[in-house]
């Protein structure tokens, strides 16, 4: 699973995407977002004060707290206090 997770985060980061998403995780412990493009389904982890870019044409995100958003691509989701802010 983490290598799965690290081969995720590995490409989102060389994909080098102009309109992405980008979550940035301000928990004390790694969060697991699910992430659904298309029919392809997906776990990426954040680890603690990680931000990630993910999400380049548009997807649905499932966040720790259970809470389903559709998003864009450019989109900044936060994670703090066990709550999920999008901007």
């Amino acid at each position: 699973m983490n290598k799965f997770a690290v081969a995720v985060l590995l490409s989102v980061i060389f994909a080098g995407p102009a309109f992405a998403a980008s979550v940035k995780n301000d928990e004390a412990s790694a969060q697991t977002l699910v992430v659904t493009e298309g029919s392809s389904k997906t776990e990426l982890q954040v680890g603690a004060g990680e931000t990630v870019e993910f999400c380049n044409s548009g997807c649905f995100v499932t966040f720790p707290n259970g809470d389903r958003e559709a998003l864009t691509g450019g989109e900044t989701v936060e994670i703090k206090g066990g709550k999920v802010s999008i901007k």
